[in-house]
């Protein structure tokens, strides 16, 4: 059921609507800045109302996509984005603009939740998983190329009417979903018994859990970095355009990082080539606090926008190592949520002190340091427990 391509392929077009908006994020605030004039905190106020409703819509959906139907649950997703999309463009007062990005983050929220609980069910969830990332970066680059042109002829409201219009045909693809989480809870279970299950007992439960909060610290420096990556750029007098040209082909190149990715696992497992990634991501935030030009924007752009879907795979294919329900795969999306929605107000603050982007920056090295020391400490727990588990692929 849930290896179907057909329910793949659904799954991974309503991740579109539930990923959009995070991917156009920088685009976004700088669209925004420019068309309705707010300062750099209200920006992360907005930024933060968009990744809030997408923490509370992924929270929503975690609790109900085992007891009602997922087409229904992402119906209702679509609609909400469709409306609050709508609504975005009728009011440029900051109240109501935070109302309805709220309301559009959780209706993504509600379908990319579904997405990944739908992706979670199948039988090899680490290649679904590069599957959709491999995807949604080539969508990630459609929108960097394209945004620009919308923002330069409709100013903001040309990107909310994207977001509601990429919404609509995807209710199309509805009836290709399984229906119900029921059917994937019991084909795990199954997979446990006849095979997972002295690896599945032997794993403390903190582990998982611990692979989630390292998923938030991750997402503080995705967060901060997404949101104000741009801003930065253009404090830093690089033009629009070659941030804009800058942007798109680091979504273009990162495309090898969900490849890459998967050959490292096969050849030297997944946690090692994890925590080279963090670690690589430390350097480049470090990089970027001591001076924000031309090189080091481009060497910043480019090796975030690798490694950021170096490391979602790994995360979400260690997750799936250690739990194979894929309960706790499925609570991604909301860890992810929270992070983003704290993330660009906690970036706007440090900028309303004055503290300049270096702030922001060391913020991120900080974040992405706490994670790689949590899945360090995973790491080696998994290597006295089962060392062909701490490196599987």
């Amino acid at each position: 059921m849930f290896d179907k391509p057909s329910a793949i392929f659904a799954a991974i077009v309503l991740g579109f609507a539930g990923t959009g908006v995070a991917m156009g994020m920088p685009l976004l605030v700088g669209s925004m800045a420019k068309s309705l004039g707010f300062s750099e905190q209200q920006l992360g106020w907005l930024a933060s109302s968009d990744m809030g409703g997408l923490c509370a819509g992924s929270i929503l959906a975690a609790l109900l996509v085992t007891r009602i139907n997922r087409r229904i649950l992402a119906a209702t997703g679509l609609t909400l984005v469709i409306l609050a999309n709508y609504l975005s463009t009728q009011s440029p007062d900051l109240l109501p603009l935070m109302l309805s990005r709220l309301f559009a983050g959780i209706g993504a929220g509600i379908c990319y939740s579904t997405c990944t609980a739908s992706l979670a069910g199948s039988r090899n969830a680490a290649r679904t998983f590069s599957i959709l990332l491999f995807v949604l970066v080539v969508m990630n680059a459609f929108i960097f190329y394209i945004f620009p042109i919308i923002e330069g002829r409709w100013g903001v409201n040309g990107l909310f009417l994207f977001y509601l219009l990429e919404a609509v045909p995807i209710f199309l693809i509805l009836p290709w979903l399984p229906r119900y989480c029921s059917e994937q809870t019991d084909e795990v279970l199954r997979e446990r018994e006849s095979g997972g299950a002295t690896i599945q007992l032997a794993v403390p439960e903190i582990l998982p859990r611990l692979c989630l909060a390292a998923v938030f610290s991750f997402y503080l420096l995705v967060g901060a970095y997404w949101a104000f990556i741009e801003r930065a750029g253009t404090a830093a007098n690089i033009s629009a355009e070659f941030i804009s040209g800058t942007l798109t082909w680091a979504q273009v190149f990162s495309l090898s990082g969900a490849v890459i990715a998967v050959w490292l696992a096969r050849r030297f497992g997944q946690s090692k080539p994890l925590l080279m990634a963090l670690l690589v991501m430390v350097v480049t935030m470090l990089v970027l606090a001591g001076k924000v030009d031309t090189a080091t924007f481009v060497f910043s752009v480019f090796s975030f926008s690798f490694f950021w879907i170096f490391v979602d795979v790994f995360q979400l294919g260690t997750l799936s190592n250690i739990d194979h329900s894929g309960r706790y795969a499925a609570m991604v999306p909301a860890c992810q949520g929270v992070a983003q929605a704290m993330a660009p107000a906690l970036a706007g603050t440090l900028l309303s002190y004055q503290l300049g982007y270096s702030s922001v920056m060391l913020m991120c090295a900080l974040a992405s340091g706490a994670a790689l020391f949590i899945y360090l400490r995973v790491y080696q727990v998994l290597l006295r427990l089962d060392p062909d588990l701490a490196d599987a692929d």
